[in-house]
Order: C-alpha cells, then sequence, then structure tokens
C-alpha cells in the first residue's frame, strides 16, 4: 500500500463522490491502489523523477473542499479560439452540447462515461491510473464510428473539472476508433493556474483495423502546475498512429506513453518536443510493446534545456518472441543552452527473437560556435543568433505534425519559450 498518501481519507474522498453507474470502477480502483506502491526514486522507472510535492496536496484535497478557481484560460485568448478545430470544452464537468451534437453528425459520439459505460474498460493497471479512477467525477468517451474522416481535427480541452479544486484534479479520456476510419485529435493542457496544483490525467486509445489517428498533445502549464499523465494506444490490423507531444510548461512534467502492437502491419509513429528553463522539470517514458510481428515503431524527441532545467527521455521498443518482422527504432537529440541545464537520456532495445531491424541513439550538445560567429559577422545580435538556431533545431519536429491548422500556434509556443529562455 502506498505510504504516501492515506488511504483512509483517499477513501473517504472517492465515497463523498456521486456512485452511480461508476461506483464498481470507484471500488475496484480503491481495492487496487491499496495494494499498489506510488512511484518513488527508488523505482528504476522513476530514478529522476521526485513526485513527492503531490502527495501533500492530495493531503490538503482530502481535508478541504472543491471550490472554483479561475485558471488564466479565457474566451479571449483559448486555444479553441487560434486553432480550427471540433472544440469539446469540459469545464465544470459539463461537455458543450452544440460542438457534441455536430460531431454527431458526422459519425463521432461524444458523451461522459457515467453515460455510456457499457463494457467500457477503465485502466487501473497501476497506483496513479487507480488515483485517478477513484477520484474522478467523471471520463469523457469519444467513438468513432467506422469509415468516419473527419474533415477537421477534435479539440479536447479540459477547462475546469467538477473535481477541479485548489490542489487536485482528475482527468480521463476514452477514444475508441472503429474500423477504417480517420480522424485528428488536439489535447490541450493550457489552462494556467497560478497556485501549486496536480493534474492526474490518464488517456485511452482503441484503434481499429486500417484506422489512422494523427494525435497531437500540447502542454503549457504555468510553473506552479504539475502534470502527470499516462497514455495507452492499442493498435488494430495495419492501424496507424502518428502521435506528438509538444512540452514547455509546468514546473513538473511526467509522460508514460504506451503503444501496443496486437495485430500485424500496425504502424507507430511518437514524436516529441520538449523546451525546459529554470525550475522545470519535463520526463517523457515512451514504450513500445510488439506482441506480434510485422509491426513498426518510431521514437523521435528533440529537447532543448536552459537555466537549471532538467529533462529525462527513455524510450523502449520490446519486441517479444512473436514479433518476427518487425521495426523499431529510438532517437533523442538534445540541446544544452546553459552550463547548468541536465538531461537523462536512455534509448533502448529489448529483443527476443530474430529477423527485426532495430536501431537507437541519443545526441547531446550545445550551439555551433562557428554558427554563431558567422551569424554575427554578418549584422545579426548574438541573442537572436542564438534564438534562430536553437528554433531551426526544435522546430524540425513540425514536420511530423499532418494537422496543418496547429503549426503556427506550436511555432508561436516554442518562439515565445525560447525567446524567455535565451534572454
Amino acid at each position: 500500500m502506498s505510504a504516501q498518501i492515506n488511504f483512509e481519507l483517499l477513501s473517504s474522498a472517492a465515497k463523498k463522490l456521486i456512485q452511480g453507474e461508476l461506483s464498481d470502477t470507484r471500488v475496484n480502483a480503491l481495492s487496487n491502489f491499496k495494494v499498489s506502491e506510488m512511484p518513488s526514486t527508488k523505482n528504476e522507472e522513476w530514478q529522476y523523477t521526485d513526485i513527492s510535492n503531490i502527495y501533500a496536496l492530495c493531503e490538503k484535497s482530502f481535508h478541504e473542499p472543491s471550490k472554483e478557481i479561475k485558471s488564466l484560460t479565457n474566451k479571449e485568448n483559448t486555444i479553441a479560439n487560434e486553432i480550427d478545430a471540433y472544440w469539446i470544452i469540459i469545464k465544470n464537468g459539463t461537455i458543450d452540447i452544440m460542438e457534441t451534437k455536430r460531431l454527431q453528425k458526422i459519425g463521432i459520439h461524444v458523451s461522459l462515461l457515467s453515460k455510456n459505460l457499457d463494457d467500457t474498460e477503465v485502466l487501473i493497471d497501476d497506483s496513479l491510473c487507480s488515483l485517478n479512477a477513484a477520484l474522478m467525477h467523471d471520463a469523457i468517451k469519444i467513438t468513432v464510428s467506422s469509415g468516419v474522416e473527419s474533415d477537421k481535427p477534435i479539440g479536447i480541452l479540459f477547462e475546469n473539472d467538477i473535481n477541479l479544486n485548489n490542489y487536485v484534479s482528475n482527468f480521463r479520456c476514452i477514444i475508441e476508433v472503429k474500423d477504417n476510419a480517420t480522424v485528428s485529435i488536439i489535447h490541450a493542457h493550457t489552462a494556467k493556474i497560478q497556485a501549486p496544483h496536480f493534474t492526474n490525467s490518464v488517456v485511452q486509445m482503441d484503434i481499429g483495423e486500417n484506422s489512422h489517428i494523427e494525435y497531437l498533445r500540447l502542454q503549457d502549464f504555468s510553473v506552479h502546475q504539475t502534470l502527470i499523465e499516462k497514455s495507452v494506444a492499442n493498435l488494430g490490423i495495419n492501424a496507424n498512429l502518428n502521435y506528438t507531444s509538444v512540452d514547455i510548461g509546468a514546473q513538473l512534467m511526467r509522460a508514460d506513453i504506451v503503444v501496443n502492437f496486437n495485430e500485424k502491419h500496425a504502424n507507430a509513429n511518437i514524436n516529441g518536443v520538449y523546451i525546459a528553463g529554470n525550475n522545470q522539470h519535463i520526463d517523457n517514458h515512451i514504450l513500445a510493446n510488439h506482441f506480434i510481428g510485422s509491426s513498426k515503431s518510431s521514437q523521435n524527441f528533440y529537447g532543448v534545456i536552459g537555466g537549471n532545467g532538467r529533462c529525462v527521455f527513455n524510450g523502449k521498443a520490446l519486441i517479444c518472441e512473436a514479433a518476427i518482422n518487425s521495426n523499431a527504432n529510438q532517437f533523442n537529440h538534445n540541446l544544452l543552452i546553459s552550463e547548468n541545464a541536465e538531461i537523462n537520456t536512455k534509448p533502448e532495445l529489448e529483443i527476443y527473437t530474430d529477423d527485426v531491424a532495430c536501431s537507437h541513439g541519443t545526441t547531446v550538445g550545445q550551439l555551433d560556435e562557428n554558427a554563431l560567429f558567422y551569424m554575427q559577422s554578418r549584422g545579426i545580435d548574438e541573442v537572436v543568433a542564438q534564438q534562430l538556431l536553437t528554433k531551426t533545431f526544435i522546430t524540425r519536429i513540425l514536420n511530423e505534425v499532418n494537422i496543418p491548422s496547429t503549426k503556427d500556434f506550436i511555432e508561436n509556443l516554442i518562439t515565445d519559450k525560447l525567446r524567455v529562455l535565451t534572454q
């Protein structure tokens, strides 16, 4: 049992929630949490990421009643007004009905999990997922019907949640893409809170046969916030996933991305960019489970770290005995722009069969002094030259994003962040 979070207080908090259709889910989650261990730096997978700050926030949330807090996201500056998409905005536990009706007309159904539970599996395979399931008021469920080809992306934005108090929020999104469908999804963590706050997020994806999903996760939290998110994608026959994450905010961010190749001829590209400055810690852990053969995974992450920022990259591919003719690679490229910046990087392969094509590699370096000198000799200010070279390095990731309407937004996020980082 977790020694860091009081189980009795957790159980009491869960029981105060409206039970209804999710009561069994909460009971199962509590049972699993009771016999699980919360992550600590004693665990190899968490040795560089200390999440002890979340325990005090959880304790406070158990003792103090939920009350409304204001984020910096509003009608004038929200991402929903800058990127053209079918935005599903979840605020205070309700979904924008107008957008759900529009989506329903094209074969995409959006509901709260409590209204559409049926045989949906709620993932509780570790302590953090169990904590999420025990304390979430509800989850959002998106079902994309067979053969659907959406004309523009689906955007998911949690502005506020009925479980959002001054300390902790628990978000969960369950996405089911049926066979022969094509859809793009933007998941935005952009509601900034100017106080210590822990967001525990879980995303579950099932991608059907011959379906293609473009998935973009944007994270620009304030430096007071902590985000821990687990994303699990199960791929069917000939399914394709193009996943890109952009992390530039938060005091502490940990993303676990798990892709399960359960059928042949599935393909997943997992790409990411992270930019960390003073007092920021960004950790990406990716696991590609090749359970069966003729599948392909590619991991490609770029990082820029300045100030006393610290980042972690662990990209792993597991090639099981039955996964012959699989292809897997992991690459991580990092630019350190200050003496105190730090990166812990570990691409790895675990292979139990022959007839596979696998590779991995990592680079850690600084700005090219010759390139800087050349630009300055042409009259470009040193700081501007640093910003231009750094931007050129990091914006390569835009080539991997196949949602055109998001590229300007991402580039502006990166430009603003680098401007602060290089001053």
